[in-house]
């Protein structure tokens, strides 16, 4: 078997002067030899060598051979003899450099390096997705996170970082196997603002995890750590802060059409729905089952104000729930409780509110009746309605 270094990695061959030597019996004296050297995570030392290029010369004891010639092997170690520290090997390596190769770069040369080192990098930058790749680029900025420019997104970061020792949730980074193309043994080397970038693509792009990692160079766990750890602080941060317009607001931007038609709508609401696995429970399975997706899903409640802005998200509920039931929730954070005496709401026809909210007013379009088909003035009513409510889908 080759002999190697277990610090540098250096081989014995017939023409190498180097000697090998191996860790010492005392059990003591190897947990300090691999303090020292920086190998903790060895276990079993009993086949590992360390090269005499880690001790001083006064470690060993030199047995000469008939020639009286020192060969690499008639070094031995010393009793109790110790390795010199890392940072101190490596300041009597650089010690034997000649003071000329130290200083014989002048200005031009360093210049011309810094240069080349710029060029590296910008080619680096070319080659993999990053967030300083589009510092300058604000079409691939929105295409990958949907901000209108770099500054935005630096912007929202930085609204975001002033809450990161509060609210950030660091998952710890179990050991894992890299991927063959990684080149780095750190998985947690990626920047937090590239974490940001990251996670803005799979929340826009809807990216699969496995080609974020082809993207960024890391593991598909460690993006998907990534992801949930973001999340949670997203929503964390975002969550205080409360989106429903005050009604002076609401007024104030009324669209004209709408201001002609419906001055006291408040909110346009509708539900949407996303889709889940299917959970184990079968009580879980029947409250998420949605008949009109044909698949288990979770619902929410998304309401707007009459000019098109998100003003209300729901909780989510099981796909089984109506969306009358949603609607009619009583409680902290619920839109009843939000919404004033004398304030109107408009939706689909598959809503309608309980007696108990007389106080508040819902307009749909009208139903037939058993009638074959809408008067004329029915109709109109529909397309107007259907006009001013669309928006609340577009938005979804």
């Amino acid at each position: 078997m080759v002999k190697r270094c277990v610090v540098c990695l250096k081989q014995d061959t017939r023409s190498a002067t180097s000697s090998f030597h191996r860790f010492l019996v005392d059990k003591n004296l190897q947990q300090l030899w691999l303090t020292i050297l920086n190998r903790l995570d060895l276990t079993y030392v009993s086949n590992h060598r360390v090269c005499d290029s880690h001790f001083d010369s006064s470690s060993f004891k030199i047995n000469k051979n008939k020639n009286m010639l020192i060969t690499k092997n008639s070094k031995r170690l010393k009793r109790g003899a110790l390795p010199m520290n890392l940072v101190t090997s490596t300041q009597s390596t650089k010690s034997t450099c000649s003071v000329l190769t130290q200083t014989e770069l002048d200005l031009n040369d360093l210049s011309n390096l810094f240069e080349k080192l710029s060029l590296y990098e910008q080619k680096i930058f070319r080659t993999t997705i990053c967030i300083e790749r589009f510092r300058d680029d604000d079409t691939n900025i929105k295409y990958f996170t949907g901000f209108r420019s770099y500054n935005m997104f630096c912007l929202v970061f930085e609204l975001l970082q002033t809450h990161f020792d509060d609210h950030f949730i660091v998952y710890p980074m179990r050991n894992e196997r890299l991927p063959s193309n990684s080149t780095s043994s750190d998985t947690c080397i990626i920047t937090k603002e590239n974490q940001f970038f990251l996670f803005m693509i799979r929340l826009r792009r809807a990216t699969e995890e496995h080609e974020i990692a082809i993207f960024f160079n890391i593991s598909q766990s460690t993006v998907s750590r990534i992801i949930i750890a973001w999340t949670r602080f997203v929503y964390s941060v975002v969550s205080s802060i409360s989106i429903w317009p005050s009604k002076t607001q609401v007024q104030q931007n009324l669209p004209f059409e709408m201001k002609k038609n419906y001055p006291t709508v408040r909110v346009i609401v509708d539900c949407t729905e996303l889709k889940i696995e299917k959970p184990s429970n079968p009580q879980a399975q029947q409250d998420t089952w949605s008949t009109y997706k044909n698949t288990n899903t979770v619902k929410a409640l998304v309401g707007i104000t009459p000019n098109g802005v998100v003003s209300y998200i729901s909780s989510l509920y099981g796909g089984a729930t109506s969306d009358r039931s949603l609607l009619n929730i009583i409680g902290a954070g619920s839109l009843i409780e939000l919404l004033e005496p004398g304030d109107t709401i408009m939706s689909d026809r598959g809503f309608a509110l309980d007696n108990q909210h007389s106080h508040i007013k819902l307009i749909y379009p009208p139903f037939l009746q058993g009638k074959s088909q809408l008067p004329p003035s029915k109709v109109i009513e529909t397309r107007v309605i259907a006009r001013h409510r669309i928006h609340v889908e577009r938005c979804m």
